[in-house]
């Protein structure tokens, strides 16, 4: 059974090039723990009934009257560079409240990130990326047909250190990580091009160094 899956909508990254950034950001095969019109009230920590009721409306026009009934949409208040986040399948969207600070951009995030949770739905237990053609498509539909996966706004910048170093048995593709892979994680790209796109334990990540040591 797939665990619930995490996908950060982050203001700061800037899209990604190299093999071993877009490890970085989502590692292969590892089943992760992974709109719209903001009410008039202040923003506090816990679910906005109008955010919501937008993302009903969304989900109901899209067709998806079950999902419609278990999406639910809050302000999380510790979020400082990540603007929204979205847990499928928990149909659970959280919002940075220093969105309302730039016109048009809690609409935006709400949908962008009701589009990951649209995306993984309709995927199904496929496997998928989070910015792919799937949540293009989801995207379109919800109405941001140019939306991008990442944007600039002056949030803050979190400095985190990476302090494990990993890599690829078999291509020597160097991983760097905060926290320790949870469960056995292989190399993306090794898994595509000898198996397939199915894990293979020939291509696992092996720790090489903890700095936090």
């Amino acid at each position: 059974m797939l665990k619930p899956a995490q996908l950060f909508f982050d203001f700061q990254a800037g899209i990604r090039g190299s093999l071993a950034e877009r490890a970085l950001e989502r590692p292969a095969y590892v089943e992760e723990d992974t709109p719209c019109t903001a009410s008039a009230e202040p923003c506090v920590s816990g679910r906005d009934e109008a955010l919501t009721e937008s993302c009903r409306s969304l989900l109901l026009g899209l067709g998806l009257d079950g999902a419609a009934g278990l999406v639910h949409a809050l302000w999380n208040p510790r979020m400082r560079s990540t603007a929204g986040y979205a847990r499928y399948p928990a149909w659970k969207i959280e919002l940075n409240p220093r969105l309302r600070e730039f016109e048009g951009q809690v609409e935006r995030t709400l949908r962008h990130e009701l589009a990951h949770l649209v995306a993984y739905h309709r995927a199904g237990r496929r496997r998928i990326e989070p910015h792919g053609a799937e949540w293009r498509q989801a995207c379109t539909d919800l109405g941001i047909p140019d939306e991008t996966a990442c944007h600039r706004l002056p949030l803050p910048r979190r400095e985190v250190r990476r302090r494990l170093t990993y890599s690829c048995a078999f291509c020597g593709l160097i991983v760097h990580r905060v926290k320790k892979f949870r469960r056995h994680t292989a190399c993306r790209e090794c898994c595509s091009k000898h198996n397939r796109g199915r894990y293979d334990s020939r291509y696992r990540f092996v720790l090489l160094s903890d700095a936090g040591k």
